[in-house]
This record gives C-alpha cells, structure tokens and sequence, in this order.
C-alpha cells in the first residue's frame, strides 16, 4: 500500500463544526489574493514563477479557513521534473486546492468559462496561467485546448476533471474526451487521480462547511495507451477502482 503524506496541516482547528460563516471568509479570502494578484501583474509580468506564487496562497488559505488537513498517497508513481496530465474525479470546489497543493510542480487547471465572468477572480485565472473551456462551442474549445498544449510544452503540468462538472451522487460520471486528445498527440501519460473527502468539507450547491476534515489526494499508476476509448476505460476504472476500494475499506472498519 502507498504511503500517506502529511501534505498541509491547517493553522488551527475550527471552533464551529458546520456554518457557512466559513464559506463568507472564504470567499473574501479568495478575493482579496485575486486582487492583490491582479493589482501586482500591473507591476509586474505574471511569469509563471510570480503567478505560482499566488496560485499557493490560493489553495493554502482554503485549509487554514476550514481546518482541514490535506494529504496524499501515490507520489512515487510520477516523476516532478516531467510533465503529465492529471484527471481526477470532481466533487467539490475544494478538490480545485487539494490538487494544486498535493501535485509537488506546477500546475494549472482546465476549467469552464464561466468562471472567467466572476470579477477580478476571473482575471486572476487568465493571468495566472489556467486554461479557459467554452463548453458548448467546440470549435472555440479546441482552439482553447492548444492553449493546454502549449502550457505542457513550457513544464507545466495540467489537471483536467473530465465529469465537466462536479458530481451530485457520489458517484463518477461519463468522461469527456478533451483531455485524453491532449495527451495523445503530445505523447504524454496520464496521471489517474481520486480525491477522497472534498464533498464531506464543502458539498456542491452549499455555503455549508463542515470543519476539521481530512481530504486525501490519491495518485495512481501513470497510463499509457494509444487508443483514445481504451485509454479513457482505463484511466476512468482506475479511479473508479480506487474509490471502490476506499469504500470497502471504509465499510469493513466500522
């Protein structure tokens, strides 16, 4: 079994167990390193060293406001002086900093465009180097994916949730093809990953936080293939296998 690394330990546990006051000063949190992200680049270029900077804060601060303590399994199956595509189940917004904290090299993130339209935030994410996705125009998406292609060439890896949005069940959904295309015509593996626990501290469609929650972020074996439907069945019943399994794991310790 691969070992479990602490990966970020909050800076203090939270009194209230579940209130949205955390999910408000989150949300302030957010906005005020965008701003402040957006108001330096004025100053200064946004290199992908200054961006990374930020992008840090960014994710960090969600453990430090909710008391959660984030860690990971599976480093070993990927090498971080080389470059990947990474694609993992999506369930929460709080899955976006488990991955970009746990992935020890930079990475940025393929997201939907409506993201772009939040102010000053949305900036901040164009500035920062994150792949924008029209979803519903497919011509525009591919152009927006060479995009993707490029930021891989640079040393960047790039993290793909391929449901294309977050899962309402508790259970993954189809997978999309975007990210698979990319891989291929780049030569690259993919790296399978399962987030664990990111709903149990902010569910989807809720200002709710439940505090003092572990996530664990799960890296599984690199996937080769040149098939795009067999690569996609593989690198989906990794994932699903892995949850499948934390389950069981789950169910027998009660």
């Amino acid at each position: 079994m691969s070992e479990k690394k602490l990966i970020y330990k909050p800076k203090a546990l939270k009194k209230l167990k579940i209130s949205s006051l955390y999910f408000f000063s989150l949300i302030s949190d957010i906005a005020l390193i965008s701003f402040q992200f957006v108001l330096g680049a004025l100053r200064t270029p946004a290199t992908v060293d200054y961006s990374q900077k930020h992008i840090n804060n960014f994710a960090k601060v969600h453990f430090d406001a909710t008391g959660t303590t984030l860690y990971a399994t599976g480093l070993e199956n990927f090498d971080v002086n080389k470059t990947y595509v990474f694609i993992s189940n999506h369930e929460s917004w709080m899955d976006i900093p488990a991955i970009l904290t746990a992935v020890p090299q930079k990475l940025r993130m393929v997201a939907k465009e409506g993201l772009v339209k939040i102010p000053v935030f949305g900036k901040a994410m164009l500035d920062g180097g994150f792949i924008i996705i029209n979803r519903k125009n497919r011509a525009k998406a591919i152009k927006q994916l060479e995009i993707a292609k490029e930021k891989l060439q640079q040393g960047i890896s790039i993290w793909i949730a391929p449901e294309g949005t977050r899962s309402r069940t508790n259970e993954i959904g189809d997978f999309k093809k975007g990210g698979f295309y990319l891989a291929l015509e780049l030569g690259l593996p993919i790296i399978p990953v399962f987030i664990e626990g990111a709903a149990k501290v902010m569910p989807p469609d809720s200002v709710f936080i439940t505090t003092n929650q572990d996530i664990t972020v799960h890296f599984l074996e690199a996937q080769y293939e040149k098939d795009l439907n067999i690569l996609i069945k593989k690198v989906r019943d990794k994932i699903i296998n892995k949850r499948n399994s934390l389950r069981n794991e789950h169910d027998s310790s009660k």
